[in-house]
């Protein structure tokens, strides 16, 4: 059978050995419990030429101790009833073209791996399996997606083997997508690494609408224990709590990538290595729960099923009640609720727009938030208020808010925002720093003499040092103070003696260039 068969071979409750197959455009029929063994390690099947697998009675199983090649323009079987039992070590599902298999059992030792797309499950009687054996030979997805037909619970079957779905990317392109149609029920995803189960399960309690509708998973760790990179969409992991971004010091590094096709609700179950637990002190060991991305994180993570975090061996969070829209990307993770990733802010930024410092900020959602107040520092360690904003109280609605300084930052300035909920509790941003914003401008009103004293009058926007300086006729300095002035309106009084009646002229400079000059005439008392 090493040879090319190009001949139409049936095999009919009798079974035979060959060391390879290459299926150069025959058609091999099985009827009922036939078999087929390649019966030395080097033994694979390569079509090609438009070779194909017939299949007259469920039953039969074809034994291949390497890899499966599908080179031919076809999905590699006519139609459901023959199982392939990959039994050698290392072994792969490759070739040019998808295979559609019935049934796939995992045994012996080794991992068998994917180099393409494929189906199991079967193409019109949908009731095949992916059996699983032992943890000594996984099934590893490779970068590309397991299609599952098999609509039931059961079309996984497993004891300690697993699937492995670890391609570290922003959209993991290690997917198994469950054609679960319009069934309820609890489906079990066998994932694992390192040779332990980390299973995921969609318990299904409102289930979709159509008998194509699907369920794809991908899960992942990350190779620097950071959560990095993202899952795709996701634009920040800051932490209220942390004040700073939480990636790993408040969430565990394991990402989940959900998508149901139609709208249905669900509760699920996620596992991880406690070694995947990079959490800081306390968070490692408080309660972690369930939160996803979508232009910002929800839910409250207590609200959903919490657990606490494991450091060793695998934990497991239960979140119920999940409501999925249809057709919906969702990247979901486990944090801390002690340190929970925001419902609140994803954004916060200064911009100077015409002189003046604009503070603004965006909520996906908000939970209780009576208001917010900014505050602002010279040195990025002492704040003070500087104004507040109402909140949104609780709602899922976008929200965007705006805030102008009532002081144009002249020089660097830091910002933060303090929300506080109606009762009373409140967390604190993250610190942006402002840029340079506004001029110097100082409107001087007026000077005059009352006949007892020279008063002056001007406005400012900023903090400034003034020196006034009054002159005679003759050009002789006779008064010279100084003053310092606020923002806004300022009234000042030259307190010295007045001087003799005349003629005078009065100058005023301040610390930042800005001048001032007028004659005045004083009367002398």
């Amino acid at each position: 059978m090493k040879n090319a068969l190009a001949a139409l071979l049936v095999f009919c409750s009798s079974g035979i050995f060959s060391q390879g197959i290459i299926n150069n455009g025959a058609h091999i029929v099985f009827d009922g419990p036939a078999y087929i063994v390649m019966s030395t390690p080097a033994g694979n099947y390569l079509s090609q030429n438009g070779g194909i697998i017939d299949n007259i009675a469920v039953g039969g199983t074809m034994y291949i101790p390497n890899d499966w090649i599908n080179n031919s323009a076809n999905n590699g079987f006519s139609n459901d009833g023959t199982a392939v039992a990959l039994y050698g070590g290392t072994q792969s599902i490759g070739g040019t073209t998808p295979t559609y298999f019935y049934s796939i059992y995992c045994i012996s030792v080794g991992s068998k791996v994917l180099n393409i797309n494929t189906t199991v499950g079967g193409q019109n009687l949908f009731n095949g399996q992916l059996v699983l054996g032992s943890s000594v030979h996984p099934f590893d997805l490779n970068g590309y997606r397991l299609d599952v037909t098999n609509p039931l619970p059961g079309a996984i079957s497993y004891s300690s083997g697993y699937i492995i779905s670890e391609t570290n990317a922003s959209l993991n392109p290690s997917v198994v997508r469950w054609n679960v149609g319009a069934n309820a029920g609890s489906y079990i995803i066998p994932f694992g690494l390192a040779g332990t189960q980390i299973p995921f399960t969609f318990n299904i309690t409102s289930p979709m609408a159509a008998g194509t509708d699907y369920v794809d998973v991908s899960t992942r760790a990350t190779a620097a224990t950071s959560n990095t990179p993202w899952a795709n969409t996701v634009t920040h992991m800051f932490s209220p709590n942390l004040g700073q971004d939480g990636s790993d010091e408040a969430v565990i590094d394991r990402w989940w990538e959900l998508t149901f096709s139609n709208a249905a609700t669900s509760s699920l179950t996620f596992s991880y290595l406690g070694a995947e637990n990079t959490m800081q002190v306390p968070y490692n060991t408080g309660n972690v729960g369930a939160q996803w991305w979508a232009t910002g994180w929800f839910p409250n993570n207590a609200n959903v099923g919490s657990a606490p975090a494991v450091t060793a061996g695998v934990g497991s969070v239960t979140a119920t009640g999940i409501v999925f829209p249809a057709n919906t990307y969702r990247p979901m993770v486990l944090s801390s609720l002690s340190a929970p990733l925001p419902i609140e802010l994803i954004s916060f930024k200064s911009n100077c727009v015409k002189d003046q410092q604009q503070i603004t900020w965006s909520t996906a959602s908000e939970t209780n938030n009576d208001f917010f107040t900014v505050e602002r520092s010279d040195d990025g360690v002492t704040f003070r208020d500087i104004g507040t904003v109402n909140g949104h109280g609780t709602t899922t609605q976008f929200h965007q808010y705006n805030f102008t300084d009532p002081q144009p930052v002249l020089s660097a300035a830091y910002y933060r925002l303090r929300q506080t909920d109606y009762n009373g509790q409140s967390t604190t941003s993250t610190i942006i720093v402002g840029e340079k914003c506004g001029s110097y401008s100082t409107n001087f009103i007026d000077a005059y003499s009352s006949g007892s004293a020279i008063t002056i009058l001007l406005d400012n926007t900023f903090e400034s040092a003034y020196k006034a300086e009054l002159y005679d006729a003759q050009g002789k300095l006779v008064i010279s103070q100084n003053f310092d002035s606020g923002i806004g309106a300022n009234r000042f009084t030259l307190n010295d003696k007045l001087p003799a009646t005349g003629i005078y002229l009065l100058t005023v400079a301040g610390s930042h260039g800005e001048t001032f000059s007028k004659k005045l005439f004083v009367a002398a008392e």
